[in-house]
């Protein structure tokens, strides 16, 4: 425990010299501030769980800018659909085999899947392990090409996250 409150300590000492040093007029140093003190927080976090916690922490940011990424990007492509007047829908439904086997990661897949647009998670098989979902944009009716994209896009983040 004092390993713990010296570490703290020293890390308040440093954080406080730090502010006095630098000139905040630049917006550089208050997003290193923000960032160092949010890992800084995190990693103080694996003293009192565990070590888990901190890569939980990670994962997590990074599965939000994946999202954001996904979300982005599928939002343009139907932006691109609506004003253009060729269509490029190629629709279909895919059945996603499922690593994940607890409810409230599958819940979380179908959730992701169905925020994105241009897709929607239809059903869950009885057995958990098949994910169907209704794609608008299945080019050349590649429906290994989007089973791969999901399962090592949303999939395995959620997964890594809980996991």
């Amino acid at each position: 425990m004092r390993i713990i409150f010296r570490l703290i300590l020293v890390s308040t000492i440093l954080t406080v010299g730090y502010l006095f040093y630098i000139d905040f007029s630049l917006v550089a140093h208050w997003v290193l501030v923000i960032f160092f003190s949010i890992l800084f927080s995190l990693w103080l976090l694996t003293f009192f769980f565990s070590r888990k916690t901190f890569f939980q922490g990670i994962y997590f940011a990074e599965f939000v800018l994946y999202f954001a990424k996904e979300m982005l990007t599928a939002t343009f492509q139907i932006v691109r659909e609506v004003l253009t007047r060729k269509t490029h829908i190629k629709a279909g439904i895919i059945a996603l085999p499922l690593d994940l086997k607890d409810d409230l990661e599958i819940t979380i897949l179908a959730s992701l899947i169905s925020l994105t647009p241009g897709t929607l998670s239809i059903e869950v098989s009885e057995d958990k392990s098949l994910l169907f979902i209704h794609a608008m944009y299945i080019p050349n009716g590649d429906t290994d090409r989007i089973k791969s994209q999901i399962k090592n896009g949303f999939e395995r983040r959620v997964q890594r996250i809980f996991n």
